[in-house]
Order: C-alpha cells, then structure tokens, then sequence
C-alpha cells in the first residue's frame, strides 16, 4: 500500500509522520517543489524585525528528519498532472524534462497555498514584494535598507503587522485597504479603531475604504531609483520606493481542477474527516476547507494551526473514518514588538450576519504606573451569554487568554461558566479583577439596562 503526499510544509508533514505512527506497514511519499522543508512564514517578521535568522532558525524539520523516519521524501520535485480515475500522479524534478509516473492508493493533498496578487505594477523582488517564501523575505530586507518609502497593500493581520515594521525600521508607510477598518475579519469597529489609532501615532498614514486602481513604474534613472506610482479610487496618488502587497491567498488546489469537488474561494472541499468527494483523496492545510463550526459553513481559512491539525487527522482517518476533526473556531495571534493581537470565534458583525441574537461588550484595562494597557471585548449571545467570539489587543500580551476562550467557545460555555475559574492574579492593572470578572460584570449591567 502507498500513500502520496503532494506538499512538504506543516500539513505534509505532520500527515506523513502520522502516517508512519498509524500505518507502519504503509508506505509514504512526499513529493516537494522547493528545495527545502518546514519553512514558516511566520518567521519573516521576525527576520524583519531582527529577531530570529531566517537561514537557520526559519525551518522546523529538514530533510534528513523526515527520511530518518521512513519516509520517502522528494525534493526539488514537482507534481505537474494528477489522474484521479487512475490513481497516478506524474512528477519530474525542478527544472528537468524527463517525466514519470508513480501510482497510489492513497494521496493526501497538501499543496498549501499562494498570495493573490492584483493586477501591479513593478518588478517583484525589486518594486514588488510578496511574503510567502524565504527569498521573499530576503528581497524585502534588501529593499528596506536603501528605501524611503513603501506602500502596503491590504490591512489584515499580515498588511497590519509589515507596516508596523517599516515604520520602525524608519520607511515612511502608507496602507491602503479597501474596507473601512483594519483588521475587519478578525475585529469589531471598536477594537479596530484603537489599532488605527496605535499605528498613526506611529506615523503609518492609513487610506481606508480605499482600493489601488493601477500602477505605474518610474523607470530607474542615473539619478534615482524605480519609483512605483498607485492611482486608487479616492483620487489621491501614491508614490513610493516599492508596494508590499497582503491581500490574502488563494488555494493551490488546479491539479486536482474538475476531478474533486471545490467550495469557497476554489478549494478542495473536505469533511470532518478530511475526506474529498473522491474516497481515496484526502486534502488537508491551505488547499483545503474548513468548517468554520460556529456559522456552519465551510469556509476557505488558510492558517498554520489548522494545518498541522488537518494534517494528523487525514493520517489518522486515511483508510477509514475513525477521528472528526475538532471545532474550528479560527484562532489568531500576532505579537508585534510591544504591541499584541489576537482573537477568536466570531465578530459581532459577522455574529449579526449569520442570525445570532448577539450583542458584545468592551473594556480598556490600563496598568497603575505606566502607559500599557490591556483591551478585551467579548461577543455574546444575548439570552444565554454563550461566548461567540473574543479579541485582545493591548501593549500587554495576554494573548493566552484567547486560548482560553476558544477552548470555552468549543464547548459552548457562556460567560458565567468562565467567571470564577481559578487563574493566577495579574498584578498592575487598575481593575484588579481579571478579565472573566470584568467581562461577566459588563454582561450583566448590559442586560440589566436593557430591562
């Protein structure tokens, strides 16, 4: 028996090491386009930022890790035709003609994912820049020594956290973002404006409700560098040294294009177990669906945690379904030199969206003798307090409160369930009582007023 696995990144990866742990007597393939293994991507921030070296502490595994485990790992070698109705892949090595075949019993697709990328102007590692890959983060850290100016283009997590960067490092920073907010898939208005806020008394100038309609490039003079110049929808021209483009990503999933079922965004629609709509192919990590629970819906999610979640479970259920995959409840956090985002479940916006009775509320904790603060806001469901979703943002990381929450939103508690939980004192703040304390105090006088 053989089992195939196509991508060698969180999800390949913990999938075929699962495998070997389930299914000793199977053996399993890797195939793996780049050259490399277990890169994380969440690294280039920190590379940016000076705190971590890409070369050598950017990758969790290598490739001798995976083959000392039995596993017949391929590098440099790309899967370029996948036959469903015959079990066959075919592949050939980077850069090389000569193409063979290889049949399956099994294949597990952890093809992952790549950024989308409007039509621009610029050329990409010079002018434009994307943050995927290593050389990405290397092309952007090049650029950021000799530039001026950047524009970013898109304000999610990843728009949110490279402009914070810049600044720091002493570019002079636009971010344009098509929505009204920052952040407008992870927070509230509420919450979103104090990140504003935090970012332009940083100096990053923000064009919100705004899109970039074209691009030009100013050609490299004798005496001046390529410029790049953004016409956007509220009229105003930018022009800076280079664009960082963040706008999300989309699902590497063509090879398996009109021979499996697709959902959102074109990716690989999976079960609870991993399953695609053909019996004998599984798809796990940012090619695939997940099951954002809360809503019931499946929905294009690309995230690290989830894969490497995905990943165990396909292993796990590769000849039958033994183990559903646990609630998603799309678990965020970033830490950004001195200033932390996270949340979980559900905004109040997307709340009143998919027909909750919801309602939220919100608290800024400051500390006693210094200037950090904590901000926690909480959206409920307005008869029964279950908790729906939660977001921090603050100068103080209690980030590991939202793993708290996710873990409650899994098993449908309410606020009152978490109030009086024996979690140790954080000393400092104005309101000494705790967050659970604060946030079922806040629902209660809510519900009181609207008597």
């Amino acid at each position: 028996m053989r089992a195939i696995v196509i991508g060698g990144n969180h999800a390949g990866i913990a999938c075929a090491n699962r495998i070997r742990e389930e299914y000793p007597e199977v053996e399993v393939v890797i195939f793996e386009k780049k050259d490399e293994v277990g890169f994380v991507s969440q690294t280039i921030p920190l590379f940016l930022m000076g705190a971590q070296d890409i070369h050598s502490q950017a990758n969790y595994a290598k490739p001798d890790d995976i083959r000392q485990n039995g596993i017949d790992l391929r590098i440099n070698t790309e899967v370029i035709e996948i036959s469903a109705k015959e079990k066959r892949i075919s592949y050939r090595e980077v850069g090389k003609k000569l193409r063979e075949d290889m049949f399956y019993d099994k294949l597990v697709m952890a093809t992952g994912s790549y950024p989308d990328l409007p039509p621009t102007g610029g050329e990409l590692g010079k002018t434009l820049f994307l943050l995927k890959e290593r050389k990405d983060a290397e092309d952007l850290n090049d650029f950021v020594n000799s530039a001026d100016t950047v524009g970013v283009i898109g304000g999610g997590l990843v728009g949110v956290e490279i402009s914070r960067i810049f600044a720091k490092r002493g570019l002079k920073v636009t971010v344009i973002q098509s929505n009204p907010r920052l952040l407008d898939k992870y927070l509230d208005d509420i919450t979103a404006m104090e990140v504003e806020e935090q970012m332009q008394g940083e100096g990053i100038k923000l064009l919100l409700g705004t899109r970039a309609l074209d691009y030009e490039t100013i050609k490299e003079k004798l005496w001046r560098k390529s410029k790049v110049k953004i016409m956007t929808t509220s009229g105003e021209t930018v022009e800076v040294d280079g664009v960082c483009v963040s706008i999300g990503f989309k699902p590497n999933s063509f090879l398996l294009s009109g021979q499996v079922k697709t959902g959102d965004r074109g990716a690989i629609l999976v079960d609870e177990y991993m399953q695609s709509s053909d019996p004998d192919i599984l798809a796990v990590g940012d090619c695939a669906t997940s099951r954002l629970d809360l809503i019931g819906k499946d929905i294009y999610n690309p995230h690290a945690s989830d894969a490497f979640r995905q990943g165990l479970i396909a292993a796990i259920n590769l000849f039958e379904r033994k183990k559903e995959i646990g609630m998603t409840t799309g678990t965020y956090k970033f830490n950004m030199q001195g200033f932390t985002i996270a949340s979980t479940g559900i905004t109040y916006a997307s709340a009143i969206e998919n027909g909750f009775d919801a309602d939220y509320v919100h608290y800024r904790n400051s500390y006693i003798e210094s200037e950090d603060f904590s901000t926690i806001h909480l959206v409920y469901e307005r008869k029964t307090h279950k908790i729906l979703g939660f977001q921090v943002i603050g100068t103080a990381d209690i980030s590991s409160y939202v793993q708290i929450v996710s873990y409650a939103i899994q098993k449908g508690a309410n606020i009152e369930d978490l109030e009086f939980t024996d979690f140790f004192f954080e000393h400092g703040y104005k309101n000494p009582l705790g967050f659970t304390k604060i946030l079922a105090s806040l629902v209660r006088e809510k519900a009181k007023s609207e008597e």
